[in-house]
């Protein structure tokens, strides 16, 4: 059925295309410049859908929630036995994203930064040294000027300063991706290592037990960690059957000072089926909490919602639950009722078109209690010696406050108490029935891409009708003595509105072209490592068993001894490398086209209200003048970015496998292969983005743009010279737009 519905869609959208091109004076704009990114390409649109709706696809669970919001704790008492397997996150910088999903092997992948993610917070580093600087001078001087008012008091130079720099800091810790910008940028600075030895490269470790991962990660997320400093992300894959069938993506969270794992957070969330909002219970759903919820659109498919409220340990003590007699559950109960009509009131007003009816009008049953560290300590209450510091305060405030319910002698009730009071079996509970829905899932995704592309043909096709009755009122309304004075005033308009208009779009280019070929380049290596790392995985470890005989008769004596040996299967290299191949010549096109649309929006922009400064009075209104300029790029030849297939080195095209040196000759050679091909596509795109901003530069916008006023306000000086007939041509080209259903 839904196949059905979207080729519909996809007839709809030619529909129209063809009118555009059959109108092109007044449909021609309006249609180049509002068919989105998802209506642009016949297949992109059909990619889309295929991979919302492929039934073997892993169903996707996003787990967002700010620093110390308990991430860790969840996911360790869920799938690791409450075991600390991954580190908690002592600052925004050893926030690392995490995924975790289901293999037979266990396997550990770890990504370090890009070379744009270096650039940046160096960057962000240098603007809080400035910052920091003239709040400490400000306060300096203002300490400065009181002591002159009161020369009895003196002034102390270094003391002042020496406050100065302590209230600076405690102001800009406020902005935390600045400040842990700083802080990261200092311990890059600071490490024996050199960025140029690990940017961009991935890390494949292969843990003999669950244990071994925490160790093995506190080299590269832990506070004091060695490569903590260069960590982007850390993928795990581990044989556990919770996670069949699905993939957690825990997220470090947003306004993240670097921007590959910001956006590469940002991704992993909107194509989430299911997501799990955490917010400690003592600083519920509050402005950072919102900022993620914001960012959670119709638009981004999702199907599941909940909000954990975690560390709900923390709030069992407030002075108005005295009256509770103990209860642990009953103050817990009270707490949720609490929290869950803060849940109405906060998300009733980011409630745009629906998004979180799930949690609003569902009484509560979205919003799950949890403690992390309450239900590790339900699995190691054995272990009490080993628990940290905070585990062994947690159980003193509940032994002391609820001894109904805790205490030393009575293990069986504090366990059951620990446990209910974890609550993570509810959590686990939900994920099991999202499983079960995974077919409901994957129809409601399909019908609503649906909703979504029908909803975005519809609208362009009202765009369309709308410059159309535009186009009638402006015949049937303007002054014809009116516009042929404009039009013989418009050489002296042009002198003043041109220069702004060119000055916006060079501007505007200058940016686009060095942040996209950073961005670029950025993905090209980011594909480059993920083939390198697969081509690794042709490597295994192999022994030989050889035996031999000394002396004779009954001398003789038989010895065996073994050898260590590499395979390397040359068919498993080879599609490491035409699989990386494939991925470039799929992929590349989209994200420059993304790249494009957000060039077009800025410049689009930018010269509207240039306009709208400089030709308040003028016939051609800001969504023409958006429009045209959004054609005008639109009009322009793409670049081809494409590896070549089939061009493999001659020790690439054989079959079988080969070992020992010989093995890691062809090794190398795929190697080098790879990031030959990674430099050729870079050094391309570098030239082919630099040719286009160029082309965007040359096309000479402003002139374009002024011409088509030119042109405008010809044409409707004809159409009202010629009214009648004018509107009745335009009314039925309405009728045939109309008709397209």
């Amino acid at each position: 059925m839904s196949n059905e519905r979207l080729e519909k869609i996809i007839e709809k959208r030619n529909a129209l295309e063809s009118l555009a091109k059959k109108y092109p004076d007044v449909l021609g704009d309006e249609f180049a410049a509002n068919c989105g990114e998802d209506l642009k390409l016949e297949e992109k649109i059909r990619e889309n859908y295929r991979e919302k709706v492929d039934a073997n696809r892993e169903l996707q669970i996003g787990i967002v929630g700010r620093v110390k919001a308990g991430k860790s704790s969840l996911l360790n008492a869920l799938l690791f036995d409450g075991k600390t397997i991954l580190p908690k996150a002592a600052t925004p910088m050893t926030a690392a994203l995490t995924v975790l999903s289901y293999s037979d092997q266990l396997e550990v992948k770890i990504r370090f930064f890009e070379e744009n993610d270096f650039a940046a917070l160096r960057d962000k580093s240098a603007v809080y040294e400035r910052k920091l600087k003239e709040l400490i001078e400000a306060k300096v001087e203002e300490d400065r000027k009181k002591a002159e008012k009161n020369p009895v008091k003196g002034f102390n130079e270094a003391q002042s300063r020496e406050r100065a720099e302590r209230s600076a800091k405690r102001t800009l810790g406020d902005d935390v991706g600045l400040s842990g910008a700083y802080d990261q940028y200092q311990k890059i600075k600071e490490s024996s290592i050199a960025e140029c030895d690990v940017v961009g490269k991935i890390v494949t470790l292969h843990p003999k037990s669950l244990e071994e991962i925490s160790s093995k990660l506190a080299d590269y997320v832990g506070s004091e960690g060695k490569y903590m400093p260069f960590t982007q992300s850390v993928e795990i894959a581990y044989p556990n059957e919770k996670l069949k069938g699905m993939r957690i993506v825990d997220t470090p969270g947003f306004n993240d000072p670097v921007p590959s794992r910001e956006e590469r957070a940002y991704q992993l969330l909107k194509a989430s089926d299911v997501v799990l909002i955490l917010s400690p219970a003592g600083r519920y759903l509050d402005e950072t909490d919102k900022e993620v919820l914001e960012k959670i659109t119709v638009k981004d498919g999702l199907r599941e919602l909940f909000v954990v409220a975690s560390q709900i340990d923390t709030q069992l003590y407030g002075d108005e639950y005295q009256d509770f007699g103990g209860d642990v559950f009953r103050v817990r109960d009270e707490i949720g009722k609490r929290l869950s009509e803060q849940t109405v009131s906060v998300l009733s007003s980011l409630n745009q078109a629906g998004i979180f009816d799930q949690l609003v009008n569902d009484d509560g049953n979205r919003i799950i209690l949890t403690s992390g560290d309450c239900h590790s300590m339900y699995l190691t209450f054995d272990q009490k010696a080993e628990w940290d510091s905070n585990k062994k305060q947690i159980w003193d405030n509940l032994c002391s406050d609820f001894r109904d319910y805790f205490s030393d002698k009575d293990g069986n009730t504090s366990r059951e108490s620990l446990k209910r009071l974890g609550n993570t079996a509810l959590v686990e509970r939900k994920l099991e029935d999202v499983k079960k829905k995974k077919d409901d899932i994957l129809a409601n995704s399909g019908n609503q891409i649906c909703q979504s592309l029908e909803n975005a043909v519809e609208s362009l096709k009202q765009g369309m009708c709308k410059a159309l009755a535009s186009q009638i009122s402006r015949i049937q309304t303007c002054n014809l003595d009116t516009l042929q004075n404009e039009k013989n005033g418009i050489e002296t308009f042009c002198l003043k509105v041109e220069p702004g208009i060119s000055r916006a779009v060079s501007e505007c280019v200058a940016d686009w072209r060095s942040e996209t070929t950073r961005s670029m380049v950025s993905f090209v290596n980011t594909l480059c490592g993920d083939a390198r790392s697969e081509a690794a995985q042709a490597k295994s470890e192999f022994t030989r068993h050889h035996s031999y005989t000394t002396g004779i008769l009954f001398w003789k004596k038989s010895h065996d001894y073994t050898t260590n040996h590499t395979r390397v299967s040359v068919i498993q290299l080879r599609a490491s490398v035409e699989d990386y191949i494939s991925k470039v010549n799929n992929s590349i096109k989209m994200e420059v086209l993304e790249e494009l649309e957000q060039l077009k929006r800025k410049i689009s922009s930018k010269i509207a209200i240039v306009w709208a400064e400089k030709a308040a009075e003028q016939s051609l209104d800001g969504d023409a003048v958006a429009n045209r300029i959004r054609a005008i790029i639109e009009g322009l030849d793409l670049p081809d970015f494409k590896l070549p297939e089939g061009d493999l080195p001659q020790e690439l095209r054989g079959s079988g496998s080969v070992e020992d040196e010989q093995g890691d000759n062809v090794m190398a050679i795929c190697r080098a292969h790879i990031s030959k091909l990674a430099n050729t596509l870079s050094s391309k795109l570098t030239d082919e983005i630099s040719r286009y901003a160029s082309a965007i530069s040359k096309a000479d916008l402003a002139k374009e743009l002024l011409s088509r006023y030119h042109t405008q306000l010809d044409n409707l000086i004809k159409d009202i010279q010629n009214k009648e007939q004018s509107i009745a041509m335009y009314e039925s080209v309405k009728k045939e737009l109309e008709s397209v259903a």
